[in-house]
């Protein structure tokens, strides 16, 4: 007797259950739409991205449709910074392109703080010296460029680093974030006794 009063509760659950459904077949809820990644905005154009100082332009890596543009806008040198593993991910000949725009190719490779040594700026002031008409000098974002562009204007130039590095300013390198943070601007100089 006691199974029932259970089977009835079971009868009149499913009744109850019968007589609230319309008799309309039910759909399932939609599934959540799948989670994708932001899209990458492309970044700005090349040219946006170069500051020229005079005959030089300082730019971070240029694609090849980017050194055909700059051939025909009249770069006649190229001067690359960066290491020949990093120019091995490229994807295409850097030199071959430049070369068939006419445009005279050096690799002067810089491998991070390591590479800033006198012997680096020696070789960039050599190819400076050695060539005619407008030159793009580039690395990956354009910092060991401005870097070692600075570094020329005060030897080869006669600017004070100060100067220097207000030249190169218009690629994020000046004012120093130090001068951010602290709103106070810095005077850059040479030390009384040499780096040891």
């Amino acid at each position: 007797m006691r199974r029932f009063p259970i089977l009835v509760l079971a009868l009149g659950a499913t009744t109850l259950s019968a007589c609230m459904s319309d008799g309309a077949p039910r759909a399932e809820a939609p599934a959540p739409p799948a989670a994708t990644a932001p899209a990458t905005p492309p970044p700005p154009p090349f040219e946006t991205r170069v500051v020229r100082d005079g005959s030089v332009l300082i730019a971070p890596q240029p694609l090849a449709a980017d050194l055909e543009a700059l051939g025909a806008k009249g770069v006649r040198r190229v001067i690359n910074l960066r290491t020949p593993e990093e120019m091995a991910t490229l994807g295409f000949d850097e030199a071959a392109a430049a070369e068939a725009k006419g445009m005279s190719y050096t690799l002067l490779p810089i491998a991070g703080n390591a590479g800033f040594t006198p012997a680096a700026l020696d070789a960039f002031s050599a190819a400076m010296a050695n060539g005619q008409g407008d030159v793009l000098l580039h690395c990956a974002s354009g910092t060991r460029a401005a870097h070692l562009y600075a570094a020329w204007l005060v030897r080869e130039q006669g600017l004070s680093p100060e100067d220097a590095m207000r030249r190169v300013g218009p690629l994020g390198l000046w004012p120093l974030p130090m001068e951010r943070l602290l709103d106070k601007p810095l005077r850059l100089d040479y030390a009384d006794t040499p780096r040891g």
